[in-house]
């Protein structure tokens, strides 16, 4: 249900053919970038063998690279390696490392396609991210990590994500927009397909979305509701998943046009499909056939195009292009036989549909009358919970008002009395002359006490304004309660804080850091967890996400009951009120992720 992006998959290179001259020193990559979109990889791959005389060698190993991607484009793995391999040498021999090693990861992602070679791709990256770390590049390290995380997303999902938030950690240090896409948009792939956890998974695929929609990227706004219609899909939310996926049809996109557009009927299908909806599902898988068929056909005819072209260079008999043509035409001939029977069967479809909707006709007023009754009881249910809401929060300002309370009292009665009975007694000791050792010792010890008492009601009394929460800020807090909370071998809380540049309002950091400080107390109680990553991030000012992920045996939410304290289900009510969102996406001895965004 998504499209996933192609990473060293998609060449960044196209061609231009003239009459046998080349007019420019380097061969021109915007046009070849074009045709080999429209999958004409022959003929880049014959433009391009035009410049394997370049002198320069940073454009020779360019040029190289492309050509292997063509032929990886052809699924030639062989003649892929061969130029990846040339692309490289070039680029070493030219003084050119980084560059080389990005081909290493293009080699790696080529083996990592084939099973015979997987393991030589996992030593390639690995290989990469040596080199990443003995330059000390965060970008350089993020991508390696990012490669690594990828290609274990199948095999072993926990190894992915373990990967996949060191390449976040390192690519906050060294911030490079386009591999922060690609981890979300992978780590969602990740939490959707892999560990059955859609609600982590829309969480990414929305950061996407905020990315793609500030730089006006139409084809990836496109991509990114269809994603999220996926995770929507996963959820059994197929009315929501229809709404994004209505969304991405109406996007006017550059490329890959037809094939996403039909694929996009085809993901309506399924959740009409899904919803018992049989005449949309039929209408809109129709409409898939059909645009199957036009990029078929024109696929056809680019194929013709490039097998004369690699017909001439290899000198073949162009009697196996007939052969092709002919096959081409009876697979048409089948998918038309094909779509007559689709159409035949969607007769049939409409037909029991009608014969439904009579039925259900005659039931529609019975369900109004039962739809009233049920609003009815939503209202109620609606101003009990307001009224709760507004329970709990007089609860919170009364325990800070009563905390605010006995701090005055401490420093302006007893604190005054304190400091009263040491003055006198200091003017008593004063007034006493002669005294003896004894004494003099008994009035020593008895001024130190008082003084020790007298500071420590001073201590208590400041200690409502002098929180570390007040005093340094909500992450410098969050960090020094997951220090002293972690256990060596036994418990490590990790806090990832991304774009808290400013200070908040005072009461909402008090809030939060409760709220933290709850949920990470109610992990050590009852998870049993090793591993805790608390994650703070700040979209824009606009809003505050904090993640609580833990790798604990997980619990049933509907079982938990409130408790002293603020709880679970108190916090959950807090956030509504603050106009937020929480949820729990938890997993029996999988873990647990506890997601709450607040506006701000």
């Amino acid at each position: 249900m998504k499209l996933k992006k192609i990473n060293r998959i998609i060449p960044l290179v196209i061609f231009f053919i003239t009459s046998g001259f080349v007019f420019s020193q380097s061969p021109n990559y915007q046009k070849v970038d074009s045709l080999l979109l429209e999958g004409r990889n022959y003929s880049a791959i014959k433009y391009l063998n035009s410049f394997t005389s370049l002198k320069n060698k940073s454009e020779l190993a360019k040029a190289y690279s492309y050509i292997a991607k063509a032929y990886s484009n052809e699924n030639q793995s062989g003649k892929s390696f061969e130029f990846y391999k040339k692309s490289e040498i070039t680029y070493l021999s030219a003084g050119q490392k980084e560059q080389a090693m990005e081909v290493t990861l293009d080699i790696a992602y080529l083996f990592s396609t084939q099973k015979h070679t997987f393991e030589k791709a996992k030593g390639l990256i690995q290989e990469y991210i040596l080199f990443a770390k003995e330059m000390d590049k965060d970008d350089l390290i993020a991508k390696g990590y990012e490669s690594w995380a990828s290609m274990h997303i199948v095999d072993n999902p926990e190894e992915s994500k373990k990967y996949f938030k060191k390449a976040l950690a390192h690519n906050t240090k060294s911030f490079n927009e386009q591999t922060y896409s690609t981890i979300n948009n992978n780590l969602g792939v990740l939490y959707s397909e892999r560990l059955a956890k859609p609600d982590s998974a829309l969480y990414f695929y929305y950061k996407n979305l905020d990315i793609s929609i500030k730089n006006n990227d139409v084809d990836e706004v496109c991509t990114n509701y269809i994603n999220i219609a996926g995770a929507y899909y996963y959820k059994g939310e197929h009315k929501k998943a229809i709404d994004f996926l209505n969304k991405a049809q109406e996007i006017d996109i550059k490329k890959y046009r037809n094939k996403t557009k039909s694929l996009i009927h085809k993901f309506i299908s399924f959740n009409y499909e899904a919803l018992g909806d049989y005449e949309n599902a039929y209408n809109n898988l129709f409409e898939y056939k059909i645009l199957e068929d036009k990029i078929n056909a024109e696929m056809q005819d680019i194929k013709v195009s490039e097998l004369q072209i690699f017909y001439e260079t290899k000198e073949k008999d162009l009697e196996n292009i007939s052969l092709k043509n002919q096959n081409s035409l009876l697979e048409s001939k089948r998918k038309i036989n094909l779509l007559v029977l689709f159409v035949l069967i969607g007769v049939l479809i409409s037909i029991i549909l009608i014969s439904l909707l009579t039925i259900k006709n005659a039931k529609k007023k019975q369900l109004i009358a039962e739809q009233e009754k049920l609003l009815e009881k939503q209202k109620l249910a609606t101003t009990l919970k307001e009224h709760e809401l507004q329970n709990i929060d007089l609860m919170l300002e009364s325990q800070e008002n009563e905390r605010i309370k006995m701090a005055n009292e401490l420093h302006d009665n007893l604190g005054s009395m304190l400091a009263t009975l040491k003055l006198n007694f200091q003017n008593l000791k004063r007034q006493k002359e002669g005294l003896i050792d004894e004494e003099n010792k008994l009035y020593e010890k008895t001024d130190h006490l008082i003084e020790e008492a007298y500071q420590k009601v001073r201590d208590m009394a400041h200690f409502k304004n002098s929180g570390i929460v007040g005093n340094e800020g909500l992450v410098p807090a969050v960090k020094k309660m997951a220090d002293k909370m972690s256990v060596l071998n036994l418990l490590e809380m990790n806090v990832i804080p991304f774009g808290l540049k400013d200070r908040l309002d005072n009461k909402l950091e008090v809030s939060l850091f409760r709220m933290i400080q709850e949920l990470c107390t109610n992990i050590i109680k009852h998870a049993k967890a090793s591993e805790v990553n608390i994650y703070l991030t700040q979209h824009n000012g606009t809003d505050i996400n904090l993640i609580i992920e833990d790798n604990g045996i997980g619990f049933d939410p509907k079982a938990v009951k409130s408790s002293d304290g603020m709880g679970l289900k108190n916090i959950e009510k807090k956030v509504e009120q603050m106009g937020g969102t929480f949820s729990i996406d938890t997993i029996k001895n999988k873990g647990t992720t506890i997601i709450i965004d607040i506006p701000l």
